[in-house]
């Protein structure tokens, strides 16, 4: 139910994401990207972080995906975290369980600090993760211009694991694809979902 993102479920996440973009402000994207580039972000992504879908019903219901905070080496140990739901699986326990298990692979990665930015007002996305104990860190005000207006920009912070002053270099998801925590990272998240 819950897995690692892969080429066939481009068209099913854009069908997710393409409105978010056209209808909303809730990304700061104008154009919806044709399926060749987005697999490509979905391949770099993969490439050091996850990048989950929760597939129901033979239909992705929903994605979580990992991003780089920054792209200086100092950051290497900090993601920015996005999910997005299907408006067919709502309420469902789809975000939840995609984040459930999304941060139990990044803590077996080795990262530390997950980071949450949130196009303002919207109190779903506020709650959800301050429900699953992400903080309010400060607001960014009027950075981004969509739909004839400036939005806010609220950030939230959450400390994956306890941090250290040896931390080695994040693991990729190769090697912890091999340890049997793996599938217990992606069970506990999938558990959530009904």
């Amino acid at each position: 139910m819950i897995r690692l993102a892969n080429a066939a479920d481009v068209d099913g996440i854009l069908a997710i994401y393409g409105p978010m973009i056209t209808q909303t402000s809730i990304t700061f994207e104008y154009e919806v990207p044709d399926a060749h580039a987005f697999l490509k972000r979905i391949e770099e992504v993969l490439s050091f972080a996850p990048w989950l879908v929760c597939e129901l019903d033979g239909n992705v219901a929903g994605y979580a995906y990992a991003g780089k905070h920054r792209s200086r080496a100092a950051y290497q140990w900090s993601v920015e975290l996005s999910t997005y739901v299907h408006p067919d699986f709502k309420r469902r326990g789809v975000a939840f369980g995609l984040y459930t298990s999304i941060l139990e692979i990044l803590k077996l990665q080795g990262y530390y600090n997950a980071y949450a930015g949130i196009t303002l007002p919207n109190q779903a996305s506020v709650a959800f993760h301050e429900r699953i104990s992400f903080q309010s860190i400060g607001i960014y005000q009027a950075v981004g211009f969509k739909h004839g207006q400036w939005h806010d920009v609220g950030w939230w912070e959450m400390e994956i694991q306890p941090r250290n002053n040896y931390p080695s270099p994040p693991k990729t998801l190769a090697v912890i694809q091999q340890l049997p925590e793996w599938d217990l990272a992606l069970a506990k998240g999938e558990k959530l979902i009904n």
